[in-house]
C-alpha cells in the first residue's frame, strides 16, 4: 500500500476538485466535453488517497450503508435488465460516481477543513466566460433558440442545461461570502474591531471583494434569466425561500409576500400584466407545462411498468416512444427517452425500492434522528454563526430536489447534475456530523 505526505495531498485537493467541477460543468458545452474524461480518472484517484487515510474511526457504518445500498441495487438490476449490457455499465460508473465524489468530500473535509464548496467557483466562472464569449460574438448562429420558444444556450447543448450548470455552481459564490462575513465578524458574532481591519489597505480589499461578488451573482442571475429555464428559476426560488425560512429572516420573508401579494393582485386586475406574466410563463404561447406534460404522461406509463423492482438502471421502456422532437433518441438501436421527471425515471428503471433507497441519504441526513446527541433537526444548531455553509447547502438541496421534477437527472450518472448534486449531499452528511460524534 503506497502512501502520500500529507501536504501533497492538500496541493492535489487544492488543483483537483476545482478541476473535477469544471470536467463535470464541460458536458454542458459540446465543443469541450471532452474534458469530462479527466472525472472518472480524479474520482479513481480520490477513491485510492480514501483508503489509503481512512480511518475506522471516521467511518459512519450506517450512513455509509445507506448512501451505497442505491448503486448496489441499481447495479442488481442488470440481472433482470431489459437490455443487461447497458445497465451493467451505467451502474458500475454510477458506483465509480459514488464512491469517487464521497471519498473527495472526505478527503476535503480531511485535509482542508476549512474548505466548503468554494472549489465549484472556478466552474461558475468557466461558465460565465464561455457565455459572455457566446453573447459578444453571436456565435453560435442557434445561441437563442434552445428548447422550446425563447432561451439564450450559448455554447450550451440546451438552454435548460446551461441554466442548470449556473444553478449548480452559484452556491460556492454565495458560501465564499457567506464565510467571509464569519470571518469578518468573528465567531462569536462580535464585530473584529482590530487595526488591521480598519486600515486602509484593508477597506479597499474589502471593497474590491464585495465589488466582484455582487459581479459575480448580477451575471450569474442575468445569465438564467436569458435562458428562460422556469424550472431553474423556480427551483432558486425554492431555495431562497428555504434559506430565508431556515434562518429565520422574517423581514426578507415579509417584503417577498408582499411584492408576491402586489403582482398577484395586478395579475387579477390588470389585462395587460396578466397577458406579460402568462407569456412569460407559457413561453409565447405554449401552455404553461406543455414541454412538460408531453414527458410526464409516457414516464407515469412507464413508471407503472417499472413496478416495485423497475425495468433496469440506465434503460428505457422499448414500448413507449415519444414522438419527434422531444429530445429522445436511439442510440445502437436501444431507444433513448427523455423522461422529465426523476421519481418516475427513478421508478421505470429501479422501481419503488430503488426511488426508496436513493431518496434514503435525504432522509438520514433531514429528519431528527432519536439519539439526542445528533439534534439534525434543531436549525438552531445548523445555522450557527460556526457553520454558515450550512444554510446555503440546505437550501441548495431544497432547489435541486424540486428541479430534478422537471429534468431527469437522478437517473443520470453522466450528467452535470448528478455529480454536484452529489457533492452537496456528501458536504451536508460531513458538516452535520453524525458519522463522528461520540
Amino acid at each position: 500500500m503506497f502512501e502520500v505526505k500529507d501536504p501533497y495531498i492538500k496541493i492535489f485537493l487544492e488543483i483537483s476538485l476545482p478541476l473535477l467541477a469544471t470536467g463535470i460543468i464541460s458536458r454542458s458545452f459540446p465543443s469541450l466535453d471532452f474534458l469530462y474524461y479527466i472525472v472518472p480518472a480524479l474520482l479513481a484517484v480520490y477513491i485510492l488517497l480514501a483508503l489509503t487515510s481512512i480511518k475506522s474511526s471516521d467511518i459512519n457504518y450506517t450512513l455509509a450503508v445507506v448512501i451505497f445500498l442505491f448503486p448496489v441495487y441499481s447495479l442488481l438490476t442488470s440481472l433482470w435488465s431489459v437490455y443487461p449490457v447497458i445497465t451493467l455499465q451505467r451502474s458500475l460508473y454510477l458506483m465509480l460516481l459514488y464512491a469517487g465524489i464521497i471519498s473527495a468530500v472526505y478527503l476535503n473535509k480531511k485535509y482542508l477543513p476549512e474548505n466548503g464548496i468554494e472549489f465549484l467557483i472556478p466552474a461558475n466562472i468557466v461558465i460565465l466566460l464561455i457565455s459572455l464569449t457566446s453573447l459578444i460574438s453571436g456565435l453560435p448562429e442557434n445561441s437563442w433558440t434552445g428548447g422550446n420558444g425563447l432561451g439564450f444556450m450559448g455554447f450550451a447543448g440546451h438552454q435548460n442545461t446551461l441554466a442548470s450548470a449556473v444553478m449548480f455552481t452559484l452556491p460556492g459564490i454565495l458560501l465564499l461570502w457567506s464565510r467571509k462575513k464569519k470571518l469578518k465578524n468573528g465567531i462569536d458574532g462580535k464585530k473584529n474591531k482590530s487595526n488591521h481591519s480598519c486600515s486602509p489597505g484593508y477597506l479597499f480589499k474589502e471593497k474590491i471583494i464585495h465589488f466582484l461578488f455582487f459581479l459575480l451573482v448580477t451575471a450569474n442571475v442575468l445569465l438564467i434569466t436569458l435562458t428562460y429555464s422556469r424550472a431553474v428559476m423556480l427551483a432558486i426560488g425554492t431555495g431562497l425561500l428555504v434559506f430565508l425560512i431556515i434562518t429565520k429572516s422574517y423581514k426578507a420573508l415579509l417584503t417577498g409576500f408582499l411584492i408576491v401579494f402586489v403582482i398577484f393582485i395586478m395579475f387579477l386586475n390588470f389585462q395587460s400584466v396578466n397577458q406579460s406574466i402568462n407569456k412569460i410563463f407559457s413561453k409565447h404561447g405554449w401552455d404553461v407545462l406543455a414541454t412538460r406534460t408531453i414527458l410526464w404522461q409516457p414516464s407515469f406509463e412507464a413508471a407503472k411498468l417499472g413496478g416495485v423492482n423497475g425495468l433496469g438502471y440506465g434503460v428505457s421502456s422499448p414500448d413507449i416512444v415519444l414522438p419527434e422532437g422531444t429530445g429522445s433518441y436511439f442510440k445502437e438501436n436501444i431507444y433513448i427517452r427523455e423522461k422529465g421527471n426523476s421519481t418516475l425515471a427513478l421508478i421505470e428503471e429501479t422501481g419503488v425500492i430503488g426511488m426508496i433507497l436513493f431518496v434514503m441519504p435525504l432522509v438520514f441526513v433531514f429528519i431528527k434522528r432519536n439519539d439526542n446527541k445528533y439534534k439534525l433537526s434543531d436549525m438552531k444548531n445548523l445555522t450557527s454563526i460556526k457553520h454558515p455553509e450550512t444554510s446555503i447547502l440546505i437550501a441548495s438541496l431544497a432547489a435541486f430536489i424540486l428541479h430534478a421534477q422537471f429534468e431527469a437527472w437522478w437517473v443520470g450518472p453522466g450528467s452535470i447534475q448528478l455529480p454536484l448534486f452529489l457533492v452537496y449531499l456528501g458536504m451536508l452528511s460531513s458538516i452535520c456530523k453524525p458519522l463522528n460524534v461520540k
